[in-house]
């Protein structure tokens, strides 16, 4: 596939996803800012200002910031991680100018009326409240915190509630100029769409009045001492666990390695834990792996949601497997299924305009160069059984493990997954 990447005089960066045959388009605006750039007291303020860049410009109120796309058939949203913030729309390729033109007017021109600032406040905290209803959200916070400690990359994305209560119509303006300028943005289009049509949009639409220095960040760094495993005792119907391990960052020469690993062990239905904990044994309906990957460190971790008296059996099955796989190399089979199911999710994924505008535009805000489909499967099929299994050996030891739980846990049931954590690498 062929891309097209262009940096502007001005630092800013802009992105083009030929796709031909599309009726569809995708146009976003990136930005590299996101939790982990927060201080404690701005903790959610990224999230915040998503929020209200759809509040109203000096041109448009709330309502014709949405009206204008969808008023055209399209549809628009964002959302904010730890490592960036990015504003998207998806409508017919006739209408690129107008999700360029909005997007830029709510990125340049957005005026914080303080009436919304305060409505927005409380929307934000009844999030909040929401996320702390969700055990498994909850569950998958913790882990976070267990494993980034006093780190940014450990805090909710949408804040707390006392930081976002303190947050002030001034610190989110603040906040914006500092941050939200050409040497930290990317804007992307994905479509039936000529490179130099996209840069004549651009040029008309974002003209920038403030500089901005590049935004940074402080290292992440894996503690040797504290805290390792957090169990609540809540009055729900199940108990959700996580498994949280030590991992790799997003440019880890053993990426593919690991990506295949996780394919193998909960990615989807024919994967080993999937196998091992539902078809087997029924001890969860809900059973996966998954990859956490920021730029200088990421993490390993399988989730379930199990009946309370079943957790610790769950408990054992999932770290029997991890040591199975570290310890014997998966069959020649098994590994070319987790190879073809690997690549085959990417090749359907950058068939939508939207999925691959998002996969593309994530790679090069964070970073990296743009993606290039035969040099990616040209590393998957290089991966070997033994290699797969020299990584979960890396990764699947105690010392790198972290655990956290939510559910009806009673005293009793709390020393029974303890004594599971129990196991030796």
């Amino acid at each position: 596939m062929n891309y097209y990447l262009t940096k502007l005089a001005n630092g800013l960066k802009v992105l083009t996803v030929p796709m031909t045959g599309r009726q569809s388009c995708g146009v976003a605006v990136w930005i590299r800012t996101g939790a982990r750039y927060e201080s404690t007291r701005e903790a959610g303020i990224s999230h915040f200002l998503e929020h209200m860049l759809f509040k109203g410009t000096v041109t448009r109120n709330a309502q014709q910031i949405k009206q204008a796309v969808e008023g055209v058939g399209g549809s628009m949203n964002a959302f904010t991680s730890e490592e960036m913030t990015c504003y998207f729309a998806k409508l017919l390729k006739p209408h690129m100018g107008v999700a360029m033109e909005v997007l830029a007017d709510m990125v340049l021109n957005s005026t914080f009326p303080q009436a919304e600032v305060d409505k927005e406040r409380s929307v934000i905290l009844e999030e909040i409240k929401m996320y702390k209803d969700l055990p498994s959200h909850e569950a998958h916070e913790k882990i976070s915190a267990l494993l980034w400690p006093k780190h940014s990359l450990g805090r909710p994305i949408a804040g707390t509630k006392e930081s976002v209560n303190e947050l002030k119509r001034a610190d989110l303006v603040d906040y914006l100029e500092c941050n939200y300028g050409p040497t930290n943005m990317l804007v992307s289009v994905a479509g039936n769409v000529r490179h130099e049509d996209v840069l004549k949009l651009v040029r008309k639409n974002f003209i920038f009045k403030r500089r901005v220095k590049p935004t940074s960040f402080s290292q992440a760094h894996f503690e040797k001492k504290g805290q390792r495993v957090w169990i609540k005792n809540k009055k729900i119907e199940q108990t959700h666990l996580i498994f949280g391990f030590q991992g790799f960052a997003r440019v880890h020469p053993d990426r593919y390695k690991l990506s295949l690993l996780h394919v193998m062990l909960g990615a989807n239905m024919s994967s080993r834990l999937f196998e091992e904990v539902r078809e087997k044994r029924g001890l969860a309906y809900e059973i996966k792996s998954g990859l956490v990957s920021y730029f200088d460190t990421g993490a390993f971790v399988v989730s379930a949601g199990v009946e309370a008296k079943k957790a610790p059996d769950c408990m054992r099955v999932v770290l029997n497997e991890l040591r199975q796989i570290a310890n014997q190399p998966p069959a020649a089979e098994e590994l070319k299924r987790a190879k073809d199911f690997f690549m085959s999710q990417i090749c359907m994924g950058v068939e939508d305009t939207l999925d691959h505008l998002l996969w593309t535009g994530d790679r090069v805000i964070s970073g990296r160069s743009v993606p290039d489909l035969e040099k990616i499967r040209r590393n998957i099929q290089s991966v070997t059984p033994d290699q797969v299994s020299a990584v979960a050996k890396h990764l699947f030891q105690k010392s790198k493990m972290y655990f956290s739980a939510v559910g009806p846990i009673s005293t009793a049931l709390r020393n029974q997954m303890k004594k599971a954590l129990s196991w030796e690498s």
